[in-house]
């Protein structure tokens, strides 16, 4: 994991980062929900400033998947993939666009915003 992603909140659903996201002042419409033994996605789409906000967000399971291996996927999505991220916990949101990143992230206390990494 990023040293700089806090260890907390950790959330057991996506159903809950949503709330999250309602609870911070953004009401996001889920188009694509995923529930797997292990964990859970979900897609949701915030409207913002006149833009769909398209959330992808991931919950890991804390019995399942360590906190390095939360941040081995993160890092797949910011160096592979060039994604905005918003983080903490076991959990992670791509933000698309990218410029929206950090007014979701302040909507989800104790969370980061990490830019894209430069691939290798």
């Amino acid at each position: 994991m990023p040293g700089n992603v806090p260890p907390g909140p950790e959330y057991a659903t996506v159903d809950d980062v949503v709330t999250a996201l309602g609870k911070g002042g953004f009401d996001c419409k889920v188009t694509v929900r995923n529930v797997f033994p292990h964990g859970s996605n979900a897609v949701c789409e915030v409207q913002h400033r006149g833009t769909t906000v398209y959330n992808d967000i991931d919950v890991l399971s804390t019995a399942r998947f360590s906190g390095d291996e939360v941040g081995d996927s993160i890092e797949v999505g910011r160096r592979a993939y060039g994604h905005t991220i918003v983080a903490a916990g076991n959990w992670f949101i791509w933000v698309r666009p990218g410029v929206y990143a950090y007014d979701m992230a302040a909507a989800l206390p104790g969370s980061v915003v990490l830019e894209p990494l430069p691939a290798k």
